[in-house]
């Protein structure tokens, strides 16, 4: 895509208007916060309480509006001690004047880091730091600014206490909405093979999503939640399945995806629901070894969901092997922990959007600081409103950080007329207080609609607030429109200087996935040689690791199509498509082996073990390739498979005549070992291929090169 078709996208994206809003019920305890604190205020004539307080219930509020992954009341608390204790931090600071900009930066660093832990947890993060900005820009003094932290935490503790009101819900609200994704995914996964007969994507971030949503769980809270662990092995073990399956003729596709749904609306409801009649007797009479895989997985889901609609302590299911180290390893703490140490790495796309949040933000606030006043209508002496602007509009990606950083700035300018032109008149402290009120209302409601739409009523508000501490209108409506288009540009200028372009990181993430392969096939392979020979456990961590770098890559995938193409990736679009699809392929062949491994000593197929150190090394040789080294020959695991395959008696395993009286597990297992090589070959050839083309065009520019030279 051409720069300007990239930016038309972009613009488009910014000013589209979605139609997503919050719980009734959530934002209803959020506003009935902010309202209680306006009357708080009034009530007690104290200006700057009303206005702290409102402050506090707002930033808190907007918290617990974004998706929670944890009880309602503990994230509430969380985001009010962050908050206040950020507050009071900056009253600290604010004497330091120039000197803030040294903290600010790693504090902002780690705000951009805190996106490893998902988007939600990312956006508190910016709000913990905005809570910094606020008291170290604007705080009058230590004893005015402590003033303003003791009710801006007062704020933040009606919003903590307005979690308490009922109604109360499900437990694990969080965790039920992340496995009824996953199993829908499932639903809409055997939809889709059914109608494009073995042809439908296997990858999902959904299973990663709802792992880490478990995973948030404390240790005491995990047995009475066992049956939501069961749900995510089962939802593994019915995927794997699926995708063993795949292309089989005389399965119920529609029926199993109708089952599954039901199980997904069972788990996010909390009331048993069940499949149509009719697709329950076509499963019923369903016969053959995909229903005898298939059917008893459903069942066990459908039983486990049901049980999951009381979450009692007692009889509660062993949890599968997918899930054992989740249902008693680690805590929380030390899983966060992890995710954002593998962020730190230089390398990481997360790394590099934490950097330019510490240095967007940073030059924003010292560009608002030295910039002054805007023709005597600005904010005097800090850059708050450019530092805020500049930290919200960067995204991890390119798409959403342009698309913000256009329709927030004009979102901002047409609030500030709207506001300016509303304190023409003459607004009382109780109508100054209902406004804010009426605008909170309407800026939690259209918090997801669009940051065009959000930021024209957020500007009203703000400078509705700011104006009921005595600030001229003038200086709000015109001074925080035009630092907003200053922290705009600012951020828009940091990405392209440290830009994450994921045609550039897509290799590293391919390289990365097929080093996963290389360690987990050889264990795969070398589990056929004996039923007690494989560690499962271990086995599983690899699966797991690989699952979750082929929905990184996916998705750096799927974000291509709207980035700018000057900066060149190394693959065409078409070159792409074709290596996606011979990582599916790679991707099936290996589930099909994984999920068929020996559980009979009479089924096991030791030849195969010959053959995984030299399947792990050509996966280590592509890897390399993929990362830009030397290429592979297609062909050449073939030529080492073959000799081997004949030496070993493997050639010969699925010969009906053979002596050897072959199983049908046997001869299941040198298919799938073939299988494997095929698609290990096909992405092989199709790297191979790309690579001679990108070689091809170089020797046609140096050749016009030295011919025009």
């Amino acid at each position: 895509m051409a720069w300007a078709s990239s930016l038309t996208h972009a613009v488009r994206k910014g000013f589209r208007t979605e139609r997503v809003f919050a719980n009734p019920w959530t934002l209803g305890r959020a506003v009935l916060a902010v309202a209680v604190g306006a009357v708080i205020g009034w009530a007690t004539g104290n200006v700057l309480a009303t206005t702290m307080m409102s402050v506090g219930t707002f930033i808190c509020g907007i918290g617990t509006l974004l998706t929670p992954m944890r009880h309602r009341f503990v994230n509430a608390l969380a985001m009010a001690l962050a908050f206040s204790c950020a507050v009071a931090l900056g009253v600290v600071l604010q004497p330091l004047h120039w000197y803030f900009l040294i903290v600010l930066a790693p504090v902002a660093f780690l705000g951009g880091l805190w996106w490893a832990l998902g988007r939600a947890v990312g956006i508190r993060a910016y709000l913990v730091v905005i809570g910094l900005l606020i008291t170290a820009d604007i705080s009058p003094g230590l004893s005015a600014g402590f003033d303003m932290t003791k009710w801006i935490a007062a704020g933040c503790a009606l919003t903590v206490l307005a979690q308490l009101l009922p109604p109360y819900g499900r437990r694990h609200a969080a965790q039920r909405r992340k496995l009824a994704d996953v199993y829908r995914f499932l639903a809409s996964y055997a939809r889709e093979e059914a109608e494009t007969a073995g042809t439908a994507r296997p990858a999902s971030a959904s299973f990663s999503a709802a792992r880490s949503a478990l995973g948030l769980l404390p240790q005491f809270a995990r047995p009475a939640a066992a049956p939501l662990y069961g749900l995510l092995g089962e939802a593994e073990r019915i995927r794997r399945t699926l995708y063993a399956e795949q292309g089989a003729r005389g399965v119920p596709y529609r029926s199993v995806a109708e089952a599954l749904e039901a199980v997904a609306r069972t788990v996010a409801s909390g009331r048993p629901h069940k499949a149509p009649e009719e697709c329950l007797r076509e499963l019923a009479a369903w016969r053959g070894r995909p229903a005898e895989s298939l059917l008893p997985k459903i069942a066990e889901a459908e039983r486990l969901a049901d049980l999951s609609v009381e979450l009692r302590r007692g009889d509660r299911p062993v949890p599968h092997m997918e899930v054992s180290a989740l249902y008693s390893g680690a805590g929380p703490l030390s899983g966060g922990a992890r995710r954002l140490t593998a962020a730190l790495r230089p390398g990481d796309p997360l790394f590099r959007h934490a950097v330019r949040v510490g240095v967007g933000t940073t030059v924003a606030e010292a560009a608002g600081r030295a910039v002054g006043d805007f023709w005597g209508h600005g904010l005097p002496a800090h850059g708050f409103w450019a530092a805020l602007t500049t930290m919200l509009v960067l995204f991890p990606d390119y798409e959403h950080t342009f698309a913000r950083g256009i329709s927030r700035p004009i979102g901002t300018i047409a609030g500030g007329f709207i506001a300016w032109g509303l304190l023409q008149y003459h607004w009382g402290h109780g109508a100054l207080a209902i406004a804010v009120v009426v605008f909170t209302v309407l800026s939690f409601t259209l918090l997801r609609t669009g940051q065009h739409i959000l930021n024209i009523v957020l500007t009203a508000w703000l400078v509705f607030l700011i104006h009921d501490i005595g600030t001229p209108e003038g200086p709000v409506a015109f001074g925080r429109p035009a630092d907003t288009v200053l922290g705009a540009l600012i951020a828009l200028v940091i990405f392209l200087l440290l830009p994450t372009w994921h045609h550039r990181h897509v290799p590293v993430l391919l390289a990365r996935w097929l080093r996963v392969q290389a360690r987990l096939l050889p264990v795969v392979l070398t589990g056929y040689s004996d039923v007690a020979s494989v560690d499962r456990a271990g086995m599983e961590t690899l699966r797991t690791s690989l699952r979750r770098v082929h929905e990184e890559l996916n998705s750096a995938v799927g974000k291509l199509p709207h980035e700018p193409r000057s900066h060149r990736g190394r693959w065409s679009e078409a070159e792409l498509r074709r290596i996606m699809a011979g990582v599916d392929g790679l991707n099936r062949a290996t589930v099909l082996l994984a999920e068929h491994l020996p559980d009979r000593e009479d089924d096991v197929v030791p030849e195969l073990a010959e053959f995984a150190a030299p399947v792990g090394d050509h996966l280590v040789a592509l890897s390399d390739a993929a990362g830009g080294g030397e290429g592979v020959r297609p062909g050449a695991l073939r030529d080492v498979f073959d000799p081997l395959s004949v030496s070993s008696g493997l050639a010969w395993l699925g010969d009906p005549e053979s002596a050897d009286g072959v199983s049908h597990a046997r001869a299941r297992a040198l298919s799938s070992c073939l299988a494997l090589v095929t698609a290990i070959e096909t992405l092989t050839g199709e790297l191979d291929a790309a690579a001679a083309r990108r070689h091809r065009g170089r020797d046609r520019v140096h050749h016009a090169s030295g011919a025009a030279a």
